[in-house]
């Protein structure tokens, strides 16, 4: 095998490189040599791909199919690609300010904890400026590839080879310093790393014989180890599915408006992580009672929600979701309101989502009339 000229190699060592990314805001980095075929270490990542894709396990997400190949050769997306920086941004957030509990408290719902800040594309993508500026300048000719989630690349798996953690059984990328609340960045180079520090390999799996996020998953959707079936996942549901969602799944979503963290919640590795800077992250909850989401005009609710994930949805997928949570939590104060949405709402999917809810809602709130007058009166 040929050895790398001075020319192919990237002139900074792995030291100078976390100063950098630490300067930046990034929690941790580290350096993953790009398979340019999909082989080597990368083979068992690409063949799990593969197969979840061949199972149908990416729902309607159609572009994980469409972009398969990049996945799983970068060459397709940076001609040379030799190397990978990966970064590593936590987002748990202290919890922001909510309406008292109570017996006044507004039906709400529950969202998932990225999503209670700032957009962590934004956040990510202004650091990863930074580093970029710090790269080009030691190395104007390399040329680069930057993904923040939203490019076709299996960040985990680079993330994995990097040390800066192990794939657990969720799915997630578990950091024993960190947990799993955090996200990743992606720079492909096409230039090689080699430096005098040594570039750890992949992180030894520390799942051990831990099944939390499996069995408390309410859907079932960790079928296997590493494994997540979007089809049967409250994340995708609640944000990534367009359209209405099957009647058969909504009562599983329960109170999840947006998201859902309950395989988080119950790994071990998150019990005592440290929470991710207030200040930066900016955790502002904006009013998400599910009577604001519903009363509230689309434009106007999508505009309240700009720098946020919760746009994601958009305003017809916040609503429809809230809806559900609405018949879930059997919230019979908003019937009125979901009976005129029934009638009246010009989106297609709002308003059948909205003569399902109001039935449920009906039942419920001729079962809480019912029950009242079963109560033996005060004396």
């Amino acid at each position: 095998m040929l050895r790398a000229t001075m020319n192919d190699v990237l002139p900074f060592s792995l030291s100078a490189l976390r100063a950098v990314s630490d300067a930046a805001g990034f929690a941790a980095v580290g350096v993953a040599p790009v398979m340019p075929l999909g082989g080597g270490w990368f083979a068992p990542h690409a063949e799990r791909f593969e197969a979840w894709l061949a199972n149908g396990q990416n729902a309607d997400m159609t572009w994980m199919a469409e972009r398969a190949e990049a996945r799983l050769a970068p060459a397709h997306l940076l001609p040379g690609a030799a190397t990978a920086l990966c970064f590593w941004l936590p987002h748990r957030t202290p919890k922001p300010d909510t309406t008292p509990d109570g017996p006044n408290r507004p039906p709400t719902g529950r969202i998932a904890a990225y999503a209670w800040g700032r957009d962590y594309h934004n956040v990510a993508r202004k650091s990863l400026r930074k580093v970029l500026r710090w790269i080009l300048a030691a190395c104007p000719e390399v040329r680069t590839y930057q993904s923040i989630d939203t490019g076709a690349v299996l960040e985990r798996a680079y993330a994995e080879r990097a040390g800066l953690g192990w794939i657990g059984k969720s799915t997630m990328l578990i950091s024993t310093t960190s947990g799993t609340f955090g996200s990743l960045a992606v720079i492909f180079l096409d230039r090689r790393f080699e430096t005098e520090e040594p570039v750890e390999p992949a992180h030894p799996f520390r799942c051990g014989t831990c099944t939390a996020c499996i069995d408390e998953c309410p859907t079932g959707a960790i079928v296997s180890d590493g494994v997540v079936d979007a089809r049967r996942c409250i994340s995708y549901w609640t944000i990534e599915h367009r359209g209405l969602i099957p009647v058969e799944k909504r009562a599983s979503i329960g109170d999840w408006l947006f998201g859902c963290d309950i395989c988080q919640d119950v790994c071990p590795w998150n019990r005592d992580v440290p929470r991710a800077s207030a200040e930066r992250w900016k955790p502002t909850r904006p009013d998400l009672s599910l009577e604001h989401i519903l009363t509230t005009e689309p434009d106007v609710l999508e505009q309240s929600l700009e720098g946020s994930p919760l746009l994601r949805t958009r305003a017809p997928g916040l609503r429809r979701n809230a809806l559900i949570v609405a018949a879930n939590t059997k919230a019979v104060t908003l019937l009125p309101l979901v009976e005129r949405l029934a009638v009246n709402d010009p989106d297609p999917v709002v308003q059948a989502t909205a003569v399902w809810a109001a039935c449920v809602l009906k039942d419920a709130d001729e079962r809480v009339r019912a029950e009242a007058r079963a109560e033996p009166k005060a004396r």
